[in-house]
């Protein structure tokens, strides 16, 4: 066992003779490693990559490739590089597909946080994301304290 990480144990049985494939998962309790591995079994389209509009083209990305994704007069828009994308579904549909590379920043953005570089404090008390790319974003107070939790983890 290493040090710091929880020993997870893992049985695989290969059946010929079952009809249909079934994934067992029996935990203790729900956390962030069993949701991160559960998001990756129910991930729509085993290619991982998400389609973003610009202008009359359609791009499939990697989803790690984008910074963050963020709503505005009721669109859903994602910045890859320092380009800006169109999503065709909802921030809560994106949140929820690509949770373990996502997190809610605010109400109205998700960012990956592998592409954060890092924060600055604004006068009026809030804090500001920024990323690898230059795009800067607010992190409302509201979700603040697990964005610090969850980046302390890693």
């Amino acid at each position: 066992m290493v040090k710091g990480v929880d020993a997870v144990k893992v049985n695989v049985n290969i059946d010929p003779n079952i009809k249909e494939d079934e994934i067992i998962i029996s935990i203790k309790e729900m956390n962030t490693k069993v949701e991160k591995i559960l998001s990756i079994i129910t991930e729509e389209g085993a290619n991982g990559v998400i389609p973003l509009q610009r202008e009359e083209r359609v791009y499939l990305v990697n989803p790690q490739e984008i910074s963050h994704v963020f709503s505005e007069d009721n669109k859903c828009f994602a910045f890859r590089d320092k380009e800006k994308y169109r999503y065709k579904d909802t921030l809560k549909q994106f949140a929820e597909r690509f949770r373990h590379n996502f997190m809610r920043i605010s109400k109205y953005c998700v960012a990956n946080i592998s592409w954060m570089e890092y924060f600055e404090a604004t006068f009026g008390g809030s804090l500001v994301v920024v990323f690898k790319n230059g795009e800067k974003e607010i992190v409302s107070r509201k979700y603040a304290k697990e964005l610090k939790k969850a980046l302390l983890k890693e």
